[in-house]
């Protein structure tokens, strides 16, 4: 395979509270949005009307949106889902056919403040004054807007340390008259240790660890 799978752009998979608690290690940095320092070429200026260019807070609201989607793309690429809740009346529905009916996991095992809730990607970061929730198999990204700052919380959970696994095949090459043998290594892609907070294209913003 030459191409992984391409994943879907949301899920709806969160841990419950009791797992968060038990399993997950919490880290955290803020990106300071300061508006005359804004001087990045991988950032678009945000279109501010006129009678709102005098108003600080609306224009530093505007950059923040821009550096949160930009920091949200940078996820996707990297493999990233959106986190979505799942349709409470729908999940009933089905639970009901079923003969009963089942209590659904719940935001609160980190924050209980995503209201409303987004119920599809496009709803996603349409202003600074929801947070976005994104995950990738053993991490948990929260990116919000405090009014003057983005924070990033990062939810990783613990694991224990894993060995290369080895793998070896037989392959017949295209052009080739037999079997030949290849041998690798399969490591796990963690991202406990990725410098978040240093990636170039946000090398304009003050970076504040906390």
């Amino acid at each position: 395979m030459v191409t992984p799978g391409c994943l879907p752009l949301t899920v709806e998979h969160f841990p419950t509270a009791a797992e968060v608690d038990s399993s997950y290690d919490v880290f955290s940095y803020d990106f300071v949005i300061d508006p005359p320092e804004m001087r990045s070429f991988l950032v678009k200026p945000p279109v501010v009307p006129i009678a709102s260019r005098n108003d600080k807070d609306e224009v530093r609201r505007g950059w923040a949106l821009r550096v949160m989607r930009g920091m949200v793309a940078v996820r996707l690429i990297q493999g990233f889902q959106f986190i979505l809740r799942p349709n409470k009346e729908e999940a009933t529905e089905v639970e009901e056919e079923r003969g009963y009916l089942r209590r659904s996991k719940s935001f609160a095992g980190i924050d209980d403040d995503m209201t409303p809730k987004p119920a599809g990607a496009a709803e996603i970061l349409r202003s600074t004054g929801d947070p976005v929730y994104l995950s990738m198999s053993n991490e948990i990204h929260r990116i919000s807007y405090t009014g003057e700052a983005i924070q990033v919380k990062r939810y990783v959970r613990r694991m224990p340390p894993m060995h290369p696994f080895e793998y070896q095949c037989l392959i017949w090459p295209k052009l080739g008259v037999g079997y030949t043998e290849l041998a690798t290594e399969f490591a796990t892609h963690g991202l406990e240790n990725y410098g978040w907070n240093r990636l170039v294209p946000f090398d304009f913003v003050h970076d504040r660890r906390v």
